[in-house]
């Protein structure tokens, strides 16, 4: 039986993101038919929120358009500063070959999420989300994880690193692949990967009903408006880099649109030294961040920086990463499944 869990309404402040539609990448994948597993959750942070009622959505928005500037050049493959960081392809846990320092097929436990790698957190609601470890809907093996969106704004259901080796943690680079699937494309900007720190190791991350929403700053890739994003969200920045929230985004030049009801290879690089991002999909190179590509700021920009004169150690560090989905603003009902993610300090690069 699939786990539902009611949704979380953040009354959360408009926070950002802008854009426009327009190409489709490829993708290739499977789909398997057969009963859905049971969902688990975890412990140390996780967090089951409630709320009374709908408030408004922050982080995104639905058609706020902003001016991309530097950002709609022609990418050459790696973020400026980033080492393109070449690897062999990896294997999913499945069959043993996984090269990654952390690898997540959803196998090993049997229908049930694998609570000594991560912490489940979820919002509530009525409106009756289902987050699930399924057979159905699967890109390799038996398993894989299920997210089901529902149109309250400010809905949730994020799994996080319990614990990481020591070489994915600090400033990075790390990279990441997932295989991703979609059942529909909406205009919403939706987090979906990230790496964050709360810069305090006693301070367990946490999203939250109320303000500050969330307690901890991160690096994300995201939907918006139909394509991708990629960016950072500082709820808790040092003093020494802004005094209050911070959002920084950018976006895929062409607004290639995300794909769906097929399975996609999403690869990402995320540094803290200096800040910069990758994102590549299906092997296509698709969207950078970094000092000369930037699309949007929630904050006014300093020239030759990133952040008021800082390119480097915005975020604080890498502690943990996350992957599901959270929507800062409403959205179409719609599901998201994950399967044979990868962590690691080169590329992973797709399967063959």
């Amino acid at each position: 039986m699939p786990r539902r869990y009611l949704l979380a309404l953040l009354p959360i402040a408009l926070f950002a993101c802008s854009p426009s539609p327009p190409a489709m990448p490829t993708q290739s994948g499977t789909t398997s038919g057969s009963t859905s597993g049971e969902g688990s959750g975890g412990n140390v942070a996780d967090v089951t929120t409630t709320a009374s009622s709908g408030g408004s959505s922050g982080g995104g928005s639905e058609g706020v358009a902003s001016t991309p500037d530097a950002g709609a050049a022609e990418m050459d493959g790696a973020a400026d500063g980033i080492p393109d960081g070449d690897g062999e392809s990896t294997a999913s846990d499945d069959g043993g070959l996984c090269s990654g320092l952390l690898c997540e097929d959803f196998e090993q436990g049997q229908g049930q999420l694998d609570l000594a790698k991560w912490v489940l957190q979820t919002g509530t609601t009525a409106d009756g989300g289902i987050e699930e470890i399924q057979q159905q809907t699967v890109h390799r093996g038996k398993y894989a994880w299920h997210v089901h969106v529902t149109p309250v704004s400010g809905d949730f259901a994020v799994i996080l690193t319990k614990s990481l080796p020591a070489m994915l943690k600090g400033s990075g680079p790390v990279f990441g692949r997932a295989y991703f699937y979609a059942t529909a494309n909406v205009g919403t900007h939706i987090m979906l990967g990230i790496a964050g720190t709360t810069r305090n190791p006693a301070v367990a991350p946490s999203i939250l009903p109320t303000k500050p929403l969330i307690n901890f700053n991160y690096m994300e890739f995201a939907a918006f408006a139909g394509s991708w994003q990629l960016g950072f969200d500082l709820f808790t920045p040092d003093p020494s880099v802004a005094k209050g929230f911070v959002e920084e985004a950018s976006y895929p030049p062409a607004r290639d649109k995300y794909p769906t009801m097929a399975w996609s290879c999403v690869e990402w690089e995320f540094s803290d030294n200096p800040d910069a991002m990758m994102l590549w999909v299906d092997g296509k190179a698709m969207d950078q961040f970094d000092v000369q590509h930037i699309g949007f700021s929630s904050v006014p920009r300093m020239a030759g920086s990133i952040l008021n004169g800082k390119s480097s150690g915005i975020i604080g560090g890498f502690d943990f990463f996350g992957f599901g989905f959270h929507t800062w603003g409403r959205s179409p009902a719609f599901d998201i499944y994950y399967d044979d993610i990868v962590l690691d300090t080169k590329r992973a690069n797709c399967l063959p």
